[in-house]
């Protein structure tokens, strides 16, 4: 929309700028959700006016535990931007770990992995994701995540503004 006469507008380059973490950090979860053909997921990222924001979505169709699972995958997002480490649940329902950060509730089927996002060597955030099924190796679940997570961002058209 144009600017009435006399009123500034912003600067284009300053409005797409401030948001190319939050669409880079959804094009990487959404991305994550179908090749690994998880159910749903979180994001945690650090945004171009330095504060922490969070997304999450489900993909239609898929078993939509994110409300259930929220404090399972926001520990795991921080325990992931606090150690700058990947770290997987292979199986909910035997996890301790999961129904203590459930209080006590039973978690549902499935398994959740996190990783940190990385771009030219630095963290700007993580990505969690949530399995509707248990995983028997979590440690390739945990190389295809951070695989996408680490891919240049060009590949997701994010590259002009960059996230460093």
């Amino acid at each position: 929309m144009d600017s009435l006469p006399g009123q500034a507008r912003p600067p284009e380059t300053a409005v797409q700028t401030s948001h190319v973490r939050e669409m880079a950090a959804n094009l990487l979860l959404g991305r994550a959700l179908q090749v690994l053909d998880a159910a749903g997921g979180m994001v945690a990222y650090w945004d171009a006016e330095g504060r922490w924001n969070k997304d999450s979505f489900s993909l239609p169709g898929r078993p939509d535990r994110l409300e259930q699972l929220a404090p399972v995958l926001e520990a795991l997002l921080e325990w992931t931007l606090y150690t700058e480490r990947p770290v997987a649940i292979h199986d909910l329902r035997q996890s301790r770990w999961s129904r203590h950060l459930l209080h006590g509730d039973d978690p549902p089927g499935g398994a959740v992995a996190a990783t940190p996002m990385a771009q030219r060597g630095a963290i700007w955030g993580a990505v969690a994701v949530y399995r509707a099924e248990a995983v028997i190796d979590e440690i390739t679940l945990l190389g295809q995540l951070a695989e996408l997570a680490t891919e240049p961002l060009s590949s997701l058209a994010a590259g002009r503004e960059g996230v460093s």
